[in-house]
């Protein structure tokens, strides 16, 4: 039931906003493909890192990682959690992730991150100002998180160009990203779940922006 109402209250926000370029992005189309780029795995978007390495799929199926899927099912240690089956991360290099938007006019973005230290994320315009920052503590079963920890950031004018991520120099996983910048293709049709997940985003970015008026 109480899904249900937090799922109209969704609907609602998105017939009132409009936002009818909303995407989600949860990664799970690269089961099978751990250790492949998502460099150009999703149009409209393009993923980088500051030091030059690509973001790459994490399958966490092949026991090959230490994570605590939201379904449940532990490899390895379970220390880091992941929104499915896959998530993403930045390698063994951990530098900051970049995530650049083709159109340049994001007014919101959420991303589920399981990090061993506070994790940031910043929004940027097109001429690198920054527009909104968000932190979080760390979450992994070592540093006492239950579950994927999300972040939101948001600017009114529509005008975010790119993302940075980063946290103190240790090792996280990113997942079930979400957002509103045009051209972008989400692979899939969003779940009544998903819809949620969106939902949260624009509540955050509405959160924030009330926060700033005032």
């Amino acid at each position: 039931m109480k899904l249900a109402r937090i799922f109209v209250l969704v609907i609602a926000i998105f017939a009132l906003t409009g936002t009818s370029q909303a995407w989600f992005l949860d990664f799970e189309w690269g089961l099978g493909n751990d250790g492949g780029t998502v460099a150009t795995g999703v149009p409209g978007l393009q993923f980088t890192t500051t030091d030059g390495y690509d973001w790459m799929y994490a399958d966490i199926t092949t026991g090959g990682y230490n994570a605590t899927s939201d379904n449940g099912d532990v490899y390895g240690s379970g220390n880091y959690f992941v929104g499915g089956n896959v998530s993403t991360w930045l390698g063994t290099t951990q530098g900051s992730g970049r995530i650049d938007f083709l159109n340049q006019d994001g007014s919101f973005f959420t991303i589920g991150y399981s990090s061993i230290s506070t994790f940031y994320l910043e929004a940027y315009d097109g001429s690198d100002n920054l527009l909104d920052i968000a932190s979080g503590p760390a979450n992994t079963v070592s540093a006492g998180g239950t579950s994927i920890g999300y972040l939101t950031v948001a600017s009114a004018p529509s005008d975010i160009a790119y993302i940075l991520v980063h946290d103190g120099g240790n090792f996280f996983t990113l997942d079930n990203m979400s957002g509103d910048a045009s051209a972008v293709y989400s692979p899939g049709i969003p779940e009544p779940t998903t819809m949620v997940l969106l939902g949260l985003g624009l509540i955050g970015m509405g959160a924030r922006l009330r926060k700033r008026m005032k």
